[in-house]
Parts: structure tokens; sequence; C-alpha cells
């Protein structure tokens, strides 16, 4: 685990402990889980979202397969360049 061995981790947690205090920890470990959840729930709803996205696509591209090529070939906007027009010589 991060190559952390276990006395390493066990003198992390009697540090812990005595920096935080027994009422602490718990409270900590509680907090620590419902972030991990949430961060659980967030890559779920990513992931289902982006299979969401690829079925919708794939299901347009059966559908009309030149349709579908355009929209991924969509004319973008040319880029414009501008010519700086101060420079370092002066008169």
């Amino acid at each position: 685990m991060f190559g952390i061995g276990t006395s390493e981790i066990l003198i992390i947690l009697l540090i812990a402990l005595l920096v935080l205090g027994p009422n602490e920890i718990p409270k900590l470990a509680k907090s620590l889980g419902r972030g991990m959840r949430e961060l659980e729930r967030a890559k779920n709803e990513l992931k289902d979202s982006i299979q969401f996205e690829m079925d919708e696509k794939e299901a347009r591209t059966a559908k009309d397969p030149e349709k579908a090529g355009d929209e991924a070939a969509a004319p973008a906007e040319e880029s414009k360049t501008i010519d700086n027009p101060t420079s370092n010589s002066h008169v």
C-alpha cells in the first residue's frame, strides 16, 4: 500500500492518536469515509455520462452514417494572426 509497511502505518496511527486524541479519530474517519463515497459517486456519474454519450453517438452513426461523419468533421474557425504593432526600435 503506497510502499508503506505495517510498522509505518502503526507509527502514523499512534502519532495521529496522540495529536488528535481518541475523540477526534472517529470523526476524522467518518468524514474521510464520506469524502471517499462522494468521490466514488462522482466517478460513477462521470463514467455513466461518458458511456451514455458514446452510446448516443453510436446510435446516430448506425442510423445515419453520413450525418454522424459530418458532425465530427465540422469546419473549425480559421485562426488569424495579428502582427504586433509595437516594436523594440525607437526613433
